[in-house]
């Protein structure tokens, strides 16, 4: 049988060929990386909150934050926790990636966008985490805009970046939290919404939403909050998932999709491509519009006004709660 690839988004982006410049031990389980453009020439620009795909041993891909510093046209650096649930990632990247070794990576994406319009920025980092929000520290002291940067970590000897952080030129604003649990007052620390505020948080699900119940108890809107998740927690079936059918209404398609069997694997299995990245709807990457039936949302991209919508979905992981689903594709 002849299977006939239909490509009905974007081309596949471009990729870069980088070699690792430097490998540090930041902790005893977070290191981190620069990556050079192996043919030598800058690399591309970046918005604050941006994130790169990298391609591990030729098949993985995960996502990780870039972080601001000087150089950054001619390195970008990242930082990888080494997980003890890594589906391959993050384990590759500790114990098999190497000083010259090659990689690949996608250019820089933006799904974190810092708000420079704000009169006064919180930011919550918690763990790993503090990649991205570390990135917002340093240009809203370039730009001047009054921050607080609360990091949240178990020790100062599990903290990533503290002596940078502690010798940085807005060692005033950071303030840093050791402990197993959340004994601190979140919802005192954040205080009461003030027009002009931006909060922004990035570590593990729990305690990212630990900071919005704290920040919405205060009366902030959601408009003023924002997140980045960095992993998906698992999805576990309750066992009760359905066999559901998709309409592509562009490639005039109807596919069936079985209870063991994503929406993503069975529209490639019908040969249609869809770009796609993480498949454990963190990235967004494989967003594709419904013009018909329900969703059934299950990724951590969407926020919860996007899902209310039901016009959007994810297929690497989200359902069908009707029978079918009419997709733009």
């Amino acid at each position: 049988m002849i299977l006939l690839l239909i490509h009905l988004q974007q081309d596949c982006e471009p990729m870069i060929d980088v070699i690792i410049r430097n490998k540090i031990a930041e902790t005893a389980n977070i290191v981190s990386f620069e990556l050079a453009a192996k043919n030598g020439e800058n690399l591309p620009e970046f918005e604050t909150g941006s994130h790169i795909d990298v391609v591990i041993d030729g098949d993985i891909t995960r996502q990780y934050s870039l972080i601001n510093h000087s150089q950054s046209n001619q390195f970008y650096k990242i930082a990888v926790l080494k997980d003890p649930d890594s589906r391959g990632g993050s384990l590759a990247l500790h114990d098999k990636i190497k000083i010259g070794d090659i990689v690949s990576i996608s250019e820089p994406r933006n799904l974190f966008p810092l708000d420079v319009s704000s009169n006064k920025v919180l930011l919550f980092a918690g763990g790993i985490g503090i990649t991205p929000i570390m990135s917002m520290a340093i240009q809203l002291d370039a730009l001047s805009i009054d921050f607080e940067l609360h990091y949240h970590t178990k020790s100062q000897e599990q903290t990533a970046f503290y002596q940078q952080l502690l010798n940085s030129s807005f060692a005033s604003k950071v303030y840093f939290h050791f402990s197993d649990k959340l004994k601190q007052d979140l919802k005192q620390l954040i205080g009461e919404f003030q027009q002009g505020m931006n909060l922004y948080t990035c570590g593990p699900s729990g305690y990212m939403e630990h900071v919005f119940a704290c920040a919405k108890a205060n009366l902030w809107q959601d408009e003023h909050l924002h997140k980045e998740n960095f992993k998906a927690e698992p999805l576990v079936s309750d066992g009760t998932d359905k066999p559901f059918k998709i309409i592509l209404t562009r490639s005039g398609l109807e596919i069936d999709v079985a209870t063991d069997q994503t929406a993503l694997e069975a529209i490639e299995d019908a040969g249609v491509e869809i770009d796609m990245s993480c498949e454990m709807g963190v990235c967004g990457t494989c967003v594709t519009a419904v013009t018909g039936g329900i969703p059934d949302h299950r990724d951590a991209f969407l926020t919860a006004q996007e899902k209310a919508k039901n016009n959007q979905f994810t297929p690497c992981c989200s359902r069908a709660l009707s029978d079918s689903l009419t997709l733009d594709l």
